[in-house]
């Protein structure tokens, strides 16, 4: 089967350990760990045993960022309920310079 890449930056591998962060209603924070498969600048792929939903927020940490990144869940796979495989895009945030 042939699959077309419609992406606007290119993906670079990488394979590093990150904290996630997702919240849930009740505003409370739960944090697991995730893999990161690939990266580039608008979006990270990500492995984890956590579940999440498509449209969901996460917040990323890990030494590839300057600071926490917080992206949204774009699509999932699962794999025989063991872990699942997720493209997440970034979130951009604004900055507030001072006048």
């Amino acid at each position: 089967m042939e699959t077309s890449e419609n992406r606007r930056h290119k993906r670079e591998e990488i394979i590093k350990v990150m904290g996630c962060t997702i919240y849930q209603q009740s505003n409370q924070p739960i944090e697991f760990d995730c893999v990161s498969t690939n990266i580039s600048q608008s979006g990270i792929g990500l492995l984890t045993t956590t579940a999440l939903k498509k449209g969901q927020d996460i917040k990323l940490i890990n030494d590839i960022f300057p600071y926490p990144r917080t992206a949204t869940v774009r699509w999932s796979k699962e794999y025989n309920g063991l872990y699942y495989s997720y493209g997440v895009e970034f979130i951009e945030q604004l900055r507030v310079t001072p006048q």
